[in-house]
């Protein structure tokens, strides 16, 4: 007989009583017979268990209980904490999607965004004023000459 195969038949045959086969194996193999021994050791650890009584309850053991699972109700749930992360989440692409709309619906000059030189009209461009900060002598073309500004019109009375 196996050893898989007889230690699944001492399970059925410890209410009936060994058979002769299985005290001839039991006798010749040292695995099986500790793997007994361990097993009716369980089987009067778990009988003398049964056997013990069990403490009877405190005074107030049914309150404390009762109160103590009011308490576990009340506490916060794996659920409260994805509702708020999922609805920080809502906001946050809402917050994200309105901007990225604005920034597109802007035009591109206007109050927000001022104009730049390639933005104005030729004439708008030539009344600007140079930087009075930089250095006059370096002109891109040498043989050009400044521009000069009109000499304003004296309104004459007559």
């Amino acid at each position: 007989m196996r050893c898989d195969d007889m230690r699944e038949r001492l399970d059925d045959l410890w209410e009936d009583g060994e058979t002769s086969e299985v005290r001839d194996h039991l006798a010749h193999c040292t695995a099986c017979a500790e793997y007994y021994r361990d097993l009716r050791l369980v089987r009067s650890g778990l009988r003398l268990w049964n056997v013990d009584q069990s403490p009877a309850p405190s005074l107030g053991f049914a309150e404390r209980l009762v109160r103590q699972l009011g308490d576990i109700s009340n506490a916060p749930s794996v659920a409260d904490f994805f509702e708020r992360v999922g609805r920080r989440f809502v906001y946050a692409t809402l917050v994200l999607t309105f901007l990225t709309l604005l920034a597109l619906a802007l035009p591109a000059t206007g109050p927000v965004r001022g104009l730049s030189a390639a933005d104005m009209p030729a004439q708008e461009a030539a009344l600007t004023y140079p930087d009075p900060m930089v250095d006059i002598g370096l002109q891109e073309a040498p043989d050009q000459a400044p521009m000069e500004t009109p000499a304003p019109v004296a309104n004459e009375v007559k």
